[in-house]
């Protein structure tokens, strides 16, 4: 896999986006592509610098794009200032990766994951976003955010009241329910650690989605909140992507 850094002018943050891209080596494309998206506090850098997330996509025809995600939790903020994350990660980045890269432009093709904020944010665009992705796998997804307001944190509590309130377009129950079946997600994989402090609302998610009878696979392992857990379910991602997206052709619609 050859990282290659890329920055483009972007119209929607008003900034310039810089991401990190693994590119196949020896493969001329046309590629699948996993975007992969960061914790809060993290930067497109992360995934690079935590984890061996290049020895892990060594072999596979799929582009990994590591974008920056702020810390806007992946939503569009109407506030006077706010920035429009979702239009930009789900929308602006997509097109530009097609225009620039070797892709194969189409969502059969394209798959989200992501780790804590980065995990919510991928489920959140796969199940906002059906006809851009078709594949999500997350680690340790932050799923609370924008279905339960959090009083230890009052900042993410006030946050979540101006941009996602409970009930609203982010809350990933609310999503989830309002899924047909021209919006499933081709597959759906999550996996959390049991000594995770997100533990809970992932089983709440996983039991309501069975609840409202949405396929997927669920799994808890040993382990915390941290990198060398996220590193080692990486692989599992990968593997996920590989059978679910490796298989489109070029023609397909």
């Amino acid at each position: 896999m050859s990282l290659t850094k890329f920055s483009f002018a972007s119209s929607v943050l008003g900034a310039t986006a810089t991401i990190n891209v693994l590119v196949p080596d020896g493969e001329s494309g046309p590629h699948s592509v996993l975007y992969l998206h960061h914790g809060l506090g993290d930067t497109f850098e992360t995934f690079s610098q935590a984890t061996d997330i290049e020895g892990h996509a060594r072999g596979l025809n799929i582009m990994v794009v590591m974008p920056d995600a702020g810390d806007g939790w992946f939503c569009n903020d109407p506030r006077p200032g706010g920035l429009a994350w979702e239009d930009h990660l789900a929308v602006e980045l997509v097109d530009v990766i097609d225009a620039k890269f070797p892709t194969i432009a189409n969502r059969n093709a394209r798959g989200l994951a992501g780790f804590s904020m980065g995990g919510y944010g991928a489920m959140m665009l796969g199940l906002t976003h059906p006809g851009r992705f078709s594949a999500i796998s997350t680690h340790a997804g932050s799923f609370a955010f924008g279905h339960a307001l959090r009083p230890d944190r009052p900042e993410r509590s006030e946050f979540m009241r101006a941009v996602a309130p409970p009930g609203g377009r982010y809350d990933l129950w609310q999503l989830a329910k309002n899924l047909t079946a021209d919006t499933l997600p081709v597959a759906i994989r999550f996996d959390v650690g049991t000594d995770d402090h997100l533990l809970r609302y992932n089983r709440e998610f996983h039991a309501w989605l069975e609840e409202l009878g949405v396929p997927h696979k669920y799994d808890e392992v040993a382990g915390g909140h941290a990198w060398d857990y996220v590193n080692r379910q990486l692989p599992l991602t990968l593997d996920f992507m590989s059978k679910h997206l490796s298989r489109v052709r070029p023609d397909d619609p």
